[in-house]
């Protein structure tokens, strides 16, 4: 009887071993492996294949130049203009048959190296979710979804991404790896980069339109060629609910005063946070009372030789609105310059040596008028630090700017209100120079240096404020018979630096007064 008992329960022991043996043998034999072996030449899946649970993944960051695509070698690793990231080892080896397979826990352990070659084919997305308007320019390739060996790669030029997605694929299941997103910085550059989303601007849809027949916006939009490059309803001036992470990283692609690479994320929020909410973004339409609107016309006076002994000064100041910029001396020079100032446009270095180097022919203090507003241009982190320590009224606490005044609210008065500093969004300055002024230097090493001039910003800001525009003390064809600036006391010709494009900005003045958009003080 006993050994019956014993002959059963191992016959049911023996039954038991078995089931779980087969169950063993059958099923994955470790949990992290998810994707078995493919054919080594099926790297043809695309976006289109998957079934993803967080189908965003695809929609969020960009490569430099081109889309890559992993290639069965994985020796080297191909990185054209050393773009910004590091093509970690993703793959890990088995020590038995040394073939490749991919696991949650290896896609995190860097042991093998990516070879990758340029996409023919790309997936293209748009990230900006702002209300924007895209031009059709050159193509450029913004993210690639790859598979390397059963493991999907979602290569971008941003860094590297910790997180990990996962995927369906054909009925059998993958990692989806994100490189970490790492800042992007100067140095990975060697000419400008170009983003798909990089002609994307902020809009303002709801903006006041003008009534005016003869006004600039309605005579570009009916332009030949300024049509094509011409946005009424762009967003000018940075409010404080333009700033969230969204804008953060997309901003993060240009540099100042284009966007915000290299910023202090901090400062950055602190400042734009705190800056005042505009009624409209069309200020000048908005202040006109809506019984009697009539054009609206704009005088923006440069600080070019060509108006010393103009005269034009009673004919600047009969302007609804006079536009200034920099080092903008007035004291001796009334009668070709003017007095009035209803908007001073600056950058916080221009201004600060500005004060410094003229007090002496008369640009003792900026302009402080009852109606002056001011304009500035942010082409630095100093500009955002300088604007931090203006707005809590508080000392600059480093940079180079504290060499000239250590506290900001020291050249306003004490009287300063906030609400009278406008600062220029920086997609409305990276829109003036893709459209405008783009100059050949962006091509090449100096790119980071290059941006327009303030004038050229100055007087294409009131293009898109007022009806009509006058713009004296700029750069004309016979430049050279002048002297630099119009308060020289001998002559000086011009100099040209690398990072303006004088040139440029002077053709464009040509063609915007021959086609009448704008009317161009010329000597005949």
């Amino acid at each position: 009887m006993k050994f019956c008992r014993l002959k059963t329960y191992l016959c049911l022991s023996a039954q038991v071993v078995i089931i779980l043996f087969l169950i063993l043998l059958f099923r994955n034999p470790r949990q992290e492996q998810v994707y078995p072996r493919r054919h080594q030449e099926d790297t043809s899946l695309t976006i289109k294949d998957l079934n993803i649970e967080s189908q965003d993944v695809a929609n969020r960051y960009s490569t430099q130049k081109d889309d890559f695509e992993v290639e069965n070698n994985p020796q080297d690793v191909f990185r054209p203009q050393n773009p910004p990231m590091v093509f970690k080892q993703i793959l890990s080896k088995t020590s038995a048959n040394k073939k490749t397979i991919p696991t949650a826990k290896s896609a995190l352990k860097p042991n093998f190296k990516l070879k990758l070659r340029p996409s023919s084919q790309s997936h293209r997305t748009q990230t900006s979710t702002t209300n924007a308007t895209t031009r059709r320019g050159p193509s450029v390739k913004y993210s690639r979804t790859v598979q390397e060996r059963g493991i999907l790669l979602k290569i971008s030029s941003t860094g590297v991404q910790s997180k990990v997605f996962t995927a369906k694929i054909r009925n059998s299941s993958a990692i989806m790896v994100h490189t970490q997103r790492k800042p992007l910085k100067i140095e990975y550059f060697t000419a400008e980069p170009h983003w798909i989303f990089g002609d994307d601007y902020t809009l303002d849809t709801s903006s006041m339109q003008t009534s005016c027949p003869i006004s600039v916006k309605i005579k570009a939009l009916n332009s030949s060629w300024l049509k094509e490059l011409f946005l009424p309803q762009v967003v000018i001036f940075m409010e404080k609910h333009h700033f969230d992470k969204q804008e953060w990283d997309r901003l993060g692609h240009f540099i100042p005063p284009f966007g915000w690479m290299e910023l202090n994320y901090t400062v950055v929020k602190e400042v734009v946070s705190v800056l005042p909410h505009l009624p409209d973004q069309q200020i000048l339409l908005s202040a006109q009372k809506s019984e009697s609107p009539r054009c609206i016309s704009c005088a923006v006076v440069g600080n070019g030789g060509i108006l010393n002994g103009s005269r034009l000064g009673k004919e600047i100041d009969s302007h609804d609105y006079v536009f200034r910029v920099n080092g903008a001396v007035i004291q001796g020079f009334e009668k070709d310059v003017g007095t009035r100032t209803s908007f001073y446009g600056f950058t916080a270095f221009t201004m600060l040596s500005s004060l410094y180097l003229l007090t002496e022919k008369g640009f003792s203090s900026i302009p402080k008028d009852k109606e002056t507003k001011y304009i500035l241009y942010t082409e630095g982190s100093r500009d955002y630090e300088w604007l931090k320590a203006l707005q809590q009224n508080k000392e600059i606490s480093r940079g180079i700017l504290e060499n000239y005044r250590l506290r900001p609210q020291d050249d306003f008065g004490n009287s300063f209100d906030p609400k009278k500093l406008l600062v220029a969004h920086p997609d409305f300055v990276r829109y003036l120079k893709n459209r405008f002024l783009r100059s050949d230097v962006l091509d090449g090493k100096n790119w980071n240096l290059y941006r327009p001039s303030t004038g050229a910003l100055v007087l294409l800001t009131a293009m898109h404020l007022c009806d009509t525009v006058s713009a004296y003390g700029f750069m004309t064809d016979d430049y050279m018979n002048y002297s630099d600036h119009y308060y020289d006391q001998m002559k000086i010709p011009i100099t040209f630096y690398i990072n303006h494009d004088f040139l440029l900005e002077r053709d464009l003045w040509r063609n915007l007064h021959r086609e009448n958009i704008i009317k161009l003080y010329q000597r005949t």
